[in-house]
């Protein structure tokens, strides 16, 4: 390489990082400014203070022995590289295969996407749907990707095609397609009322 080369790939390069930084801080300004106003605080407490780069229009996937298990959809994220973890919003994740349940789609205003505990945290209005027909709803769930599993202590309401159910704290097995409530169970069946534990 020629000496006139080098101050010319270092220019090259000074110019590459002052555009990436641009494109960062712009994209943060974006993702901050329209966040939903309630939800912001909660989430961006979780997170430190160096939010390392803002997104729009997050699509992530995880595979299990080459086959896609569940893709996660978000109209902003805000990645912080230290800890692996995305803050959301606009958040929708479809599992495929969950057993007795075929495909799940859920949705919920935002959550954390915490990658190195293989979990993520939603919040606001979550609702899932299944191909089988059921319906839940609560205002969060974990879902533990490692294991499966969907939870919440929460309030939650269930509807299926003959059955009505609500009650307090949720265990969805995906992996196995089972429910369980843990309290508070009220359900309906045929338009008869029944309480106890639904497994």
């Amino acid at each position: 390489m020629t000496l006139e080369g080098k101050p010319r790939n270092r220019a090259q390069r000074l110019v590459g990082v002052a555009i990436l930084l641009v494109m960062v801080v712009l994209g943060w300004m974006l993702f901050s400014s329209s966040f939903d106003d309630d939800l912001l605080p909660e989430l961006i407490e979780q997170l430190p203070e160096n939010v390392d780069l803002g997104l729009d229009r997050v699509h992530y996937s995880q595979s299990e022995n080459g086959i896609e298990s569940w893709v996660l959809d978000a109209d902003r994220a805000a990645y912080q590289r230290e800890n692996e973890e995305l803050a959301l919003t606009g958040v929708e994740l479809t599992f495929f295969n969950a057993g007795s349940f075929g495909d799940v789609t859920l949705n919920a205003v935002g959550g954390i996407l915490r990658q190195r505990q293989k979990l993520i945290d939603l919040k606001g209005d979550v609702r899932i749907v299944t191909t089988t027909g059921e319906q839940f709803r609560s205002e969060t769930l974990q879902y533990d990707y490692s294991k499966r599993l969907a939870t919440t202590d929460d309030l939650i309401s269930m509807r299926g095609r003959q059955l009505y159910l609500t009650g307090k704290g949720m265990v969805l097995d995906l992996g196995r397609g089972t429910l369980k409530i843990r309290e508070d169970v009220h359900a309906l069946f045929n338009e008869r009322q029944s309480e106890g534990e639904l497994q």
